[in-house]
């Protein structure tokens, strides 16, 4: 202006802030998921069907935000939600569950990069990290006897695959959401 060079000026607010919106939005994300897997209702009698909207929301949030326990963050919302017994989730070990998944997302999504662009690798993460939700009752059910409605009645080969083929959908579906909105953006 006066031909003196200006002192920069810099502000750490502004990445406090984005880091606060970034929780904000996963901690809404993990809020969404459970919601969602636990009113809407449809009797399909295939196990692991919510997988779609439950990986896809959650690896969205995984994928528009830089901290890197995201998904932690988001599955630590959806547990803390399964406690309220008007959502009439009735699965006593489902928290953990949730925060297992969540666990899981973050350390591979964090420890191999190719995951993070890749159509098909973020599809296997999502089928993978849904599929924790028989891994985990099954074993369950062998040392803890929990009787599982799902093995009951299916078996123990369809929830493993039904769990998959849905969280790989919702992974999928999570990578084509975030990469079509930023090339709007762009």
């Amino acid at each position: 202006m006066n031909g003196k060079s200006q002192p920069k000026i810099t502000s750490k607010a502004l990445a406090v802030n984005r880091t606060l919106i970034e929780l904000l939005i996963l901690t809404f994300a993990g809020a969404a998921a459970i919601l969602l897997r636990a009113y809407l209702r449809i009797p399909l009698n295939i196990p692991g069907h919510h997988g779609l909207e439950v990986m896809a929301i959650l690896l969205i949030g995984r994928k528009i935000t830089r901290i890197p326990f995201a998904a932690s963050v988001s599955t630590l919302t959806a547990a803390a939600f399964i406690f309220f017994p008007a959502l009439g989730l009735k699965d006593p070990f489902l928290p953990f569950i949730y925060l297992f998944m969540g666990f899981v997302i973050d350390l591979v999504y964090n420890n191999l990069n190719k995951v993070r662009n890749s159509f098909y690798l973020l599809g296997l993460l999502g089928g993978f990290a849904y599929m924790m939700i028989p891994l985990s009752r099954f074993l369950i059910y062998i040392f803890a006897g929990y009787p599982y409605e799902s093995f009951l009645k299916q078996g123990f080969a369809v929830p493993f695959f039904g769990h998959f083929v849905f969280g790989a959908l919702g992974g999928m579906l999570a990578y084509g959401i975030v990469n079509s909105t930023r090339k709007i953006n762009v």
